[in-house]
């Protein structure tokens, strides 16, 4: 086998994941009305058909004060279980595991979305939503870790592997961590032992909920990147202290927080892999399995940081947006045909940020798996003979569909190179990963063998003479 480490299982607590490729936690704006939809399930069930090995839900909400987006899951209900129910047993069925990711937003939160007032550590405003927080009273901490084992019951009850805790770049269990954002002077502010107490708690309550035989899971923030924030030898300490606890079995990592969002899902300008350092620190310390993440988008890289020990399982979440087959291509020895994320973030992060469905542009599917997408494709009941004229992104996509479909095709392209606009693009100062949107549909028109006719410049008269439908 060519990735004999990313296909090897993995023993997570008391479930054995079949591979090391995970569909980690990330918004979509897929749920409505605080339950799951039908167009989340198809989401996510896509990629587990694709041959991710473990699928992690997005942040699900514990509390009502927690309201960060118009579009998040509230676990606290008792009304999601159904829907879990749904969603868990779409992704089983092709032997993949699934994980529910639950947080409290903090002071990332929004009043004006939750119509109550934000709580946080300490009065400290966060740097995107500008809402001076309420300073959260001891009933109010009590409370919220009560919803955390609440939210981890219904997970449970929904048929779920496991549940993973935010304690990473949006989350108020960070922010109790990091004395950037958290000026205490009670037994939840001040030294490390005290402003860890709140995550600690938040650990204990939900293993009491699930009991032993469930497995418990943390997204840790290994690096704030700001001054006066956490650290990597502060997240060391962290991820000691909370594996002497006996109730967690994995470490997911994540970095960065609001101040230097761009971090937190690098664009095309950071390295691939930027993270994995990261990953290779805390596993320096922790004896269970932890996870990597950030910009690992080819599995010849994913196998590389697992064979070099710097990590135990690979989170790819932008590369399996752009392709929901990304571990079953790479597993058939299929790589050149992925569908490569170039991390323009102009579909996934951008229109998520606008409060739209997530999308991607190479991939029109996504959020509308239950209708689109290659798979749904009938073959044509009338075959025809095809011109398309540009080789640009969209000239590429055309000739492959309609090919795919079985229409006799040609594309004829002026110039002598395939990828049109984005060929300009990618010339751009940090910009080059452009062009790997031509490399990618390139491939598919010599997988299809799909004639392509370059330095042709289609005219009225060759229309003509070439007589397509």
């Amino acid at each position: 086998m060519q990735f004999p480490h990313l296909f090897s299982p993995l023993q997570i607590g008391t479930i054995t994941v079949p591979n090391r490729i995970s569909f980690s936690a990330h918004l979509t704006n897929l749920a409505d009305d605080g339950l799951i939809t039908e167009g989340l399930t198809h989401y996510l069930a896509a990629r587990a058909r694709g041959g991710a090995g473990l699928i992690i839900t997005e942040e699900q909400s514990v509390h009502p004060t927690d309201r960060a987006y118009e579009h998040l899951i509230e676990a606290f209900r008792p009304e999601v279980t159904p829907g879990y129910r749904l969603l868990t047993r779409a992704v089983h069925q092709h032997d993949t595991r699934i994980f529910a990711q639950l947080n409290h937003n903090g002071q990332q939160c929004s009043g004006s979305l939750s119509r109550l007032p934000v709580w946080a550590p300490s009065a400290v405003p966060d740097v995107l939503y500008r809402e001076t927080p309420k300073v959260m009273e001891i009933e109010d901490i009590q409370e919220v870790i009560a919803h955390f084992a609440l939210s981890a019951t219904h997970v449970r009850e929904g048929g779920f592997d496991g549940v993973e805790l935010q304690f990473g770049h949006s989350s108020l269990a960070r922010q109790f961590m990091s004395p950037l954002t958290n000026f205490r002077d009670d037994q939840y502010g001040g030294d490390f032992e005290n402003r860890i107490r709140f995550g600690l708690q938040v650990l204990g309550a939900v293993r009491e909920a699930v009991g032993r035989d469930f497995t418990v899971g943390v997204r840790l923030c290994a690096d704030e990147l700001i001054p006066g924030g956490l650290t990597l030898d502060d997240a060391k300490l962290i991820a000691q202290r909370l594996q002497a606890t006996g109730d967690l079995d994995y470490f997911n990592l994540t970095l960065a927080t609001f101040y230097n969002l761009y971090m937190v899902g690098g664009p095309m300008h950071v390295p691939l892999g930027y993270a994995v350092p990261l990953a290779a620190g805390i596993k320096a310390v922790a004896t269970l399995p932890v996870f990597a993440t950030g910009r690992i988008n080819d599995p010849v890289l994913a196998e590389k940081v697992l064979a070099d020990g710097q990590a135990d399982m690979i989170g790819v979440v932008r590369g399996q947006i752009a392709d929901p087959d990304f571990a079953r291509k790479a597993r058939e020895g299929l790589s050149e045909e992925i569908r490569f994320c170039i991390a323009c973030n102009q579909n996934c992060y951008g229109r998520v940020g606008l409060n739209k469905t997530i999308g991607c542009v190479q991939n029109p599917a996504v959020g509308r798996e239950a209708t689109e997408g290659e798979r749904h494709l009938k073959a044509a009941l009338l075959k025809k003979k095809v011109l398309v004229v540009g080789g640009g992104p969209a000239g590429m996509w055309a000739a492959k569909i309609a090919t795919m479909r079985g229409h006799e095709v040609t594309l004829c392209e002026k110039s002598e190179e395939l990828g049109g606009q984005v060929l300009l693009a990618a010339k751009g100062a940090g910009r080059e990963e452009f062009g790997v949107i031509a490399r990618n549909e390139r491939s598919q028109l010599v997988r299809l063998r799909v004639p392509v006719e370059l330095g042709v410049e289609i005219t009225p008269d060759l229309v003509l003479e070439r007589e397509p439908d």
